[in-house]
């Protein structure tokens, strides 16, 4: 009996001390990746808006193994979506300065996020691709947020790549 109160006790310490350790870490992470492209902005607007055309650059899109994929009609513009299997995106916005996502994963996870526009000097522009995550208070979720960066960022980095390889291609 002795040992079942001791492992009790230490089973809920060791969660106490994770619980207190999460709630030094924010609830609130942005993931965001940025990339210079000297194609002008209506035609970088209409790359992005342009959800059949995500296929050819993105990486999140392109890599996934998405099955019944639909797209609505029209595909760009704010309430335009592509939907599968496994993913889910709506367009919430879209104006000149970039687009405003959701992405709803399999599961139930929500993601907002969006791409923005910003000009850098007459030449380039900065292109900015950035997912916006909640957390609720649980320390397995907080601890989880370090994982987000290191699994979003390198896909969308090479994303943001392509989309600028795309788009000189296209000029």
């Amino acid at each position: 009996m002795r040992f079942v109160k001791f492992f009790f006790l230490g089973a809920v310490t060791l969660f106490a001390v994770f619980t207190a350790l999460s709630l030094l870490f924010p609830s609130h992470l942005r993931v965001s990746r940025v990339v210079n492209v000297p194609v002008s902005r209506e035609r970088t607007l209409e790359a992005i808006a342009e959800l059949r055309s995500w296929g050819q650059w993105n990486q999140l899109i392109r890599n996934t193994q998405l099955t019944n994929l639909h797209y609505s009609s029209p595909s760009t513009g704010k309430g335009a979506w592509l939907s599968s299997d496994q993913l889910a995106v709506h367009e919430l916005g879209a104006d000149s300065n970039g687009v405003t996502l959701q992405w709803d994963l399999k599961g139930g996870k929500r993601y907002a996020g969006g791409i923005d526009l910003m000009t850098v000097n007459r030449d380039s522009l900065a292109v900015q691709w950035y997912f916006d995550l909640d957390f609720r208070w649980y320390p397995w979720e907080k601890m989880g947020a370090f994982v987000y960066d290191r699994k979003l960022g390198p896909a969308m980095e090479e994303s943001l790549d392509s989309l600028r390889l795309f788009l000189e291609k296209s000029r």
